[in-house]
This record gives structure tokens, sequence and C-alpha cells, in this order.
């Protein structure tokens, strides 16, 4: 059985990772997540920290069956699709974090 964990800054996704044993597929999502993440964290003042290495985090993993490549792929475009500018403009300005 392989798994499927998508890799965070805080609250920002950054990387989906599939994993079965020994194998694994990383996907990177596309720039405007990782220019999200560096607008948060210098706006937190964890950018160039400890800190800013400390809040990276993965998800659960969630078990799939099939290609590790299409499935990170898959997860990747999914995440695009479901992640507006406006939610990630929000999570910026919340520095990084969901409010709660």
């Amino acid at each position: 059985m392989a798994n499927l964990t998508v890799v965070y800054w805080r609250d920002i996704p950054a990387q989906v990772i599939a994993k079965a044993g020994r194998k694994s597929a990383k996907k990177m999502l596309s720039d405007r997540f990782q220019e999200a993440i560096d607008r948060a964290a210098m706006r937190s003042g964890a950018a160039g920290t400890d800190e800013y290495l400390e809040d990276w985090r993965r998800g659960e993993p969630v078990a799939f069956k099939g290609d590790l490549e299409e499935a990170a792929q898959k997860l990747v475009l999914e995440t695009e699709q479901s992640w507006t500018d406006d939610a990630l403009a929000s999570l910026v300005k919340s520095n990084g974090r969901r409010e709660t």
C-alpha cells in the first residue's frame, strides 16, 4: 500500500509526496504557493530563522493504490484547483496560519 502526504509550511501547502516502501515521487506545487510561504514568513518575521524551519510539517498520510507519479500529480492538480489566490492571500495576512 502506498501513501500520499502533503508537506506544509504552517498551513500553506508546498509539496506532495507519494511513497511506497523505498520508492517515492515528490511534486512541488506551483510558484504561487512558495511565494505565499515566503510572503507569510517575511510578514511574521520567521524568514531566515530557525522558526521558519520548525514550521514545516507533514499532513496525515492517505493510503492509495496505483502509480506513485500519477497519484502525486493528481493531488497536486486538485490542490492547485482548490486553493484560490484569495485563500492564499488570506493565509499570508494571518502569517501562514488558518484563523480559528
